[in-house]
């Protein structure tokens, strides 16, 4: 039988979560309430990132915005505890006169109304601005040769004057650098440490495979070997400081523009998945796969890029008088676009208003579970197996729980797992097979396919025996509480809307809805239309039922 073996060495590796990059508080102007409440928020809470990368913390930020932010942040991030990663879409373009004492005290004071007026307490990074990114173009401080100006001079001048200014106005943020992008510019990150090193909190890069297929035997092995280098340059000069991967994604081969639509008149900015459909389910395993490699290298915390597709591009005028204008252009100013006109689709599900698809794609059954269960202060297992075709990854956390990816991109087989400590109670299986994809009409995660019991093995480790289908990916975990979500009460038709109470429990994530026995949704939403999903003015408040599902997938009575 083949076998993964994971080993418990004295000192093991912090790890800071999986998360994905979460635009929504920019985007809620041009959600439908139906979008808002059975998509982005019910499979945020449902999946419950302990990390986070939003576009946030602005010198030009107005107040609504804040507000706007602020209220996404209480209905998400508060209720799951995420940690966030800030950083502005894009910097104003800089002018000779820029000011970086005066740009920065307007963005400290704006993050002060934030976390300290509106209580978003949970913003513990900042980087600068994305991608050495200014104005229009893309990695501004990256090209000094433009127009003669030392721009990391200023780049340099700019986090010290943001470190100043957080220091004055009591915000305990911890700055970011230098959010660079791609093996090549990892030597302006090598620059920047031997310049900002005693104001860095956190290092940071991020990355994207251009070349690479889906599924290539070689992916894994070429992944964790510059992985295991960039975290290697911060670990060789600090060892007190980590790398964040801040983002990363797979996006393979180009297609053609006649085969994207676009012909050349707009850009196409696409994942894989979704520039490669066919592909589609192997995919899903690879962003899985290199999350895990990301993890095993040693980075602190990785982001993947994105939790939702962005909504079709928008002319976005500016100065608009329609609130659907100036959610246009709250999207372009604040949402990270700037004055792209570009198709952004590399999210866990789609958002297609026009098509009215809300759908998953399969991204949304591996990297759902991978966040959910990896979260925030486990420590890294590391592991080694004889068969090429495994990938795995494990951590432990502080109350004892353990929980393991495993990807196998063989032949269906019977896998031992030797883990070097007692496993406490039965571990929760959740399957994802390429080959029968666990999609489901409302988003809801993959329920538990079986329990699985340890055996005891020599010198007090675990064995656990799993079977994994061909192409597949499988979680395990002891991180669950097994419990029953206490009951929804008072449900009843109120002028043909159904409507309930939310019950009074910590732990609740989100409602599933039923008519007569079957789902018709997932929502937070405490009141559905039930004639939009296809149910008669015949039915009565008998006929419905609705449950709470909680923090752990369990699901009410």
């Amino acid at each position: 039988m083949n076998e993964i073996v994971f080993a418990k060495p004295p000192l093991r590796w912090l790890w800071g979560g999986f998360g994905f990059h979460n635009s929504e508080a920019q985007m809620t102007g041009l959600m439908s309430e139906e979008f808002r409440d059975e998509r982005a928020l019910k499979s945020f809470l449902e999946i419950s990132p302990s990390y986070s990368r939003v576009f946030a913390g602005f010198a030009d930020w107005p107040k609504e915005s804040m507000d706007r932010f602020a209220n996404w942040y209480d209905a998400s991030f508060r209720k799951c505890g995420t940690a966030i990663y800030a950083v502005p879409g894009r910097m104003p373009t800089i002018m000779e006169d820029f000011d970086c004492e005066s740009y920065a005290e307007a963005t400290a004071r704006n993050l002060e109304y934030v976390v300290k007026g509106r209580g978003c307490s949970r913003i513990a990074h900042f980087a600068v601005t994305n991608e050495c990114s200014v104005g229009p173009v893309y990695d501004w401080f990256g090209k000094p040769d433009l127009d003669g100006r030392d721009r990391w001079k200023i780049f340099r001048d700019l986090n010290r004057a943001m470190f100043r200014a957080f220091r004055r106005h009591g915000l305990d943020i911890g700055l970011m650098n230098t959010d660079q992008s791609g093996p090549q510019r990892l030597k302006d990150i090598e620059a920047a440490m031997g310049t900002l090193d005693d104001i860095t909190d956190t290092w940071c890069w991020h990355f994207y495979d251009w070349e690479s297929a889906a599924g290539d035997p070689g992916n894994y092995g070429r992944w964790s070997a510059l992985f295991g280098d960039v975290v290697g340059m911060v670990e060789r000069k600090f060892q007190h400081r980590r790398m964040s991967l801040g983002e990363f994604g797979l996006k393979g081969r180009a297609t053609a523009r006649a085969e994207s639509g676009c012909d050349g008149v707009m850009d196409d900015d696409r994942s894989y998945t979704a520039r490669h459909p066919a592909e589609a389910a192997i995919s899903a395993m690879a962003r899985a796969e290199m999350g895990l490699a990301a993890m095993n290298a040693g980075f602190v915390t990785a982001v993947s890029w994105t939790f939702c597709d962005y909504p079709d591009p928008t002319l976005g005028w500016p100065g608009g008088e329609t609130p659907r204008e100036r959610a246009e252009q709250e999207l372009k100013k604040y949402g990270g676009v700037g004055r792209d006109l570009r198709y952004n689709k590399w999210g866990l599900f789609r958002w297609d208003d026009e098509g009215h698809d809300y759908s998953s794609y399969p991204d949304l059954y591996t990297m759902g579970w991978l966040a959910k269960l990896f979260r925030r202060g486990g420590r890294v297992l590391p592991w080694t197996t004889a068969d090429e075709t495994l990938r795995a990854g494990a951590i432990t956390n502080a109350d004892g729980s353990l929980s393991i990816a495993l990807l196998n991109w063989g032949d269906a087989k019977e896998i031992a797992l030797r883990i070097p400590h007692p496993v406490a109670k039965p571990m929760r299986l959740y399957e994802y097979d390429s080959a029968n994809i666990p999609f489901s009409p409302f988003n809801d995660l993959q329920g538990v396919k079986c329990l699985v019991e340890a055996d005891k093995g020599a010198g007090g480790e675990s064995v656990v025996r799993v079977p994994l289908a061909a192409k597949s990916m499988v979680l395990l975990t002891t991180d669950y509480e097994d419990r029953v979500p206490a009951p929804v009460r008072d449900v009843r038709l109120d002028g043909g809307t159904l409507r309930w109470r939310i019950p009074d429990d910590p732990d609740h994530r989100y409602f599933r809805v039923f008519h007569k026995g079957r789902q018709i949704a997932s929502t937070v939403a405490s009141a559905l239309d039930p004639a939009a999903k296809g149910v008669d003015d015949a039915a009565t408040a008998g006929d419905f039922r609705v449950v709470s599902v909680d923090r752990w997938n369990n699901e009410g009575k």
